[in-house]
């Protein structure tokens, strides 16, 4: 029985594994399309199948599996649908390869009312753990009665009623301990590849993501001959706004001028923020002209709009805009985002608050 044990273990761990990389989606959000739920769910009946095939013999008239762990998975992970799709796929492999009998009709019964007593407690405001006990507590429950119509010895029951429990015990906390940790990682995993791309006070691309955009931004315009431009913005005078009203207003204003550099820029162009109060919008097939109407669109945009500080006191700003263009203004890709720095330069010392290109 031990070696049984062992195999059912292996298979189950085995099964989360897989299930982490192929569904890490699901791990992560519930809320995620039908399709990928049913799929879910699905696997998930395909493990309690394989777990019914590698039955555990308790007695020479009593076997046991553990069945039911594939549906409380599928039930913290996948939600209400994984979790019906996966009773139902444990249901019709139970009947068509068994055969109808009494044991059979009666494990059915068993899967489905799992499978909906789970669906419910799911809907419960408990935290994950809390869940799975109430889950593999009435899980195990609904089985342990199914041996008192099925199991007509009396130390035949006694038996497996109490290796049944011991057993459903230790390989539901594993499966439960796994799974988390498994979902653990993947969530600490999406949340360093978010962070690795995204600057963590505008949400915009940062610096690093900003580097592979352009270069991807440069293949496209050697491959398809395309136009290419590049705009790098610089808040005028914001040393001044974190001086007179702090650093946490000079965040305020950086995250506000994020939201109207993303909103006036064409839907498919690329901000960034690339420095302390600098930012980048890479403007892919744009020529010369239309790349200075999108500049002085941001720039009275800019102007125009009111920074509300954490204090509540609001303040404008004025943003100054360097532009360069490949091949309108500029001829070799290589020194593109030079000449747009240096007209930004050229802004700068002209006076501010305004776009100027090579």
């Amino acid at each position: 029985m031990l070696k049984d044990l062992f195999i059912n273990s292996t298979i189950l761990i085995t099964f989360i594994f897989i299930n982490s990389q192929v569904f890490k989606r699901v791990f992560l959000n519930v809320s995620v399309s039908y399709k990928n739920k049913f799929l879910y769910g699905l696997t998930q009946g395909i493990l309690g199948i394989i777990l019914m095939l590698f039955t555990i013999n308790v007695t020479p008239i009593v076997i046991m599996d553990f069945r039911h762990i594939p549906i409380l998975l599928a039930t913290l992970y996948g939600g209400g649908l994984a979790t019906i799709i996966a009773g139902v796929t444990i249901a019709i492999f139970r009947i068509s390869y068994f055969g109808i009998s009494t044991p059979a009709i009666i494990a059915c019964i068993d899967i489905f009312i799992i499978a909906i007593s789970c669906t419910l407690i799911s809907k419960l405001n408990l935290n994950k753990f809390k869940k799975w006990t109430y889950m593999s507590l009435i899980s195990s429950l609904i089985i342990a009665a199914s041996y008192f119509l099925i199991v007509k010895n009396s130390t035949a029951l006694r038996y497996s009623l109490v290796y049944f429990l011991l057993s459903s015990l230790i390989i539901g906390t594993l499966a439960y301990y796994i799974s988390n940790y498994m979902y653990t990682s993947i969530k600490l995993l999406d949340r360093l590849e978010h962070e690795s791309t995204v600057d963590f006070l505008t949400g915009l691309n940062n610096v690093r993501q900003y580097d592979n955009a352009l270069n991807e931004s440069f293949l496209n315009v050697k491959n398809k001959k395309e136009h290419l431009s590049i705009l790098i913005i610089d808040i005028d005078f914001f040393k001044k706004v974190n001086d007179t009203y702090g650093h946490l207003a000079g965040d305020a204003v950086l995250r506000q001028l994020g939201i109207v550099l993303s909103t006036f820029s064409r839907s498919f162009d690329i901000v960034s923020r690339i420095g302390g109060e600098e930012f980048s919008v890479i403007l892919p097939d744009c020529p010369a002209k239309q790349s200075m109407e999108v500049a002085e669109r941001l720039r009275l945009a800019v102007e125009l709009q009111e920074f509300i500080l954490p204090d509540e006191t609001k303040i404008n700003i004025c943003v100054s805009i360097g532009s360069a263009t490949y091949p309108d203004n500029v001829n070799n890709l290589e020194t593109l985002v030079h000449e747009a720095d240096t007209a930004l330069y050229a802004a700068k010392n002209s006076g501010r608050n305004r776009v100027c290109h090579p």
